[in-house]
C-alpha cells in the first residue's frame, strides 16, 4: 500500500478504530496498540478495496479480532487495570460512555457501530460476521441493558 493512501486512511479512520478497540480493552494505551496494529496490517497486506466503505469495513474487522485475541491472552489476564480518565465535552456525555463501557463487549461493539459509526444493523453483521437477526437482537438488548445502568445512574427517566 502507498504511504499517503494510508495516511488518508489513518486520518480518517483512527479515531473509529480506537473508540472501537477502548470499547473492548478499557485502557487507552492497548487501544492504541491495537489501532496501529490494524493499520500495519493494512500497509502490509496487499488487498485492494473497490470503496471506501470496504476499507473501513475491513479495518473495523481487523480490530475486533485483535481485541478479542489480546483479551484471550495470557499476558493481557494477567494483568491489572489502570483507569483511564478521558475527557468529555459535556457530563452526559461522560456518563452515557461510561455506561457503555460497562456493557458485555458484545454490546459494546453494536451500541458504538450503530450509534457512533452510523451503520446498519445489516452492515454490522457483515462486519461483525453474525446474521442480520443476531445483529439486531444485540442491538435490542444493547439498548434495554444500557436503558437499565442509566437509570441506576439517575441519567435516564422513565
Amino acid at each position: 500500500m502507498e504511504s499517503d493512501k494510508l495516511a488518508d486512511y489513518i486520518a480518517k479512520y483512527h479515531g473509529t478504530l480506537f473508540r472501537l478497540a477502548y470499547s473492548y480493552l478499557k485502557n487507552s494505551h492497548d487501544s492504541e496498540d491495537i489501532t496501529q496494529e490494524a493499520f500495519l496490517r493494512l500497509y502490509c497486506s496487499e488487498i485492494h478495496f473497490e470503496t471506501e466503505e470496504n476499507a473501513k469495513a475491513w479495518l473495523i474487522r481487523v480490530t475486533i479480532n485483535l481485541c478479542k485475541d489480546a483479551l484471550k491472552s495470557v499476558w493481557f489476564k494477567g494483568r491489572s487495570e489502570l483507569s483511564d480518565n478521558i475527557p468529555y465535552e459535556n457530563k452526559s456525555e461522560s456518563v452515557i460512555m461510561d455506561c457503555i463501557r460497562r456493557l458485555k463487549p458484545e454490546y459494546r461493539g453494536i451500541i458504538l457501530l450503530y450509534y457512533y459509526e452510523g451503520y446498519s444493523t445489516k452492515e454490522i453483521a457483515e462486519i461483525c460476521r453474525i446474521s442480520r437477526t443476531l445483529a439486531t437482537t444485540r442491538l435490542s438488548r444493547a439498548r434495554k441493558k444500557l436503558k437499565n445502568l442509566l437509570l441506576k445512574e439517575g441519567y435516564y427517566e422513565k
